[in-house]
């Protein structure tokens, strides 16, 4: 089985020793997106709706680059700082995926990289 790194300028490049994703197979393997503005790096500080959106779109033109698209994420795993923006998390996510529920987790955790306030990986596959 050929395993291939995904690197796309459309969203955030790597800040450690990881690759955006990496497709093994016909399933694509998204890292962990903070929000992070994709051509200038800069951190988004905004309230969670806008760092929601952000590392959303992230993760999903990372998947476009590897060759799926929105309906093709089938798992979706999100760490919070705080539970209690779960509801406006759940309201973003829900405009941004419309009418298609891929499975997810939400997990609360004690910091994240930059005092973001999110954090979304994925699972998806190619056509």
């Amino acid at each position: 089985m050929d395993i291939n790194s995904v690197i796309t300028y459309d969203s955030p490049l790597p800040a450690g020793h990881y690759s955006q994703a990496v497709v093994a197979g016909n399933m694509i393997f998204v890292s962990g997106q903070i929000p992070v503005a994709p051509l200038t790096g800069d951190k988004i500080t905004g309230g969670i709706s806008e760092q929601t959106l952000q590392v959303l779109n992230n993760m999903l033109n990372i998947v476009k680059a590897a060759g799926g698209d929105l309906s093709t994420i089938v798992k979706t795993t999100i760490y919070i700082t705080d539970i209690g923006n779960w509801e406006e998390i759940n309201r973003v996510y829900a405009d941004f995926f419309g009418s298609y529920h891929p499975a997810r987790s939400i997990v609360q955790v004690a910091n994240l990289l930059y005092n973001s306030k999110i954090e979304v990986e994925a699972v998806a596959f190619m056509y």
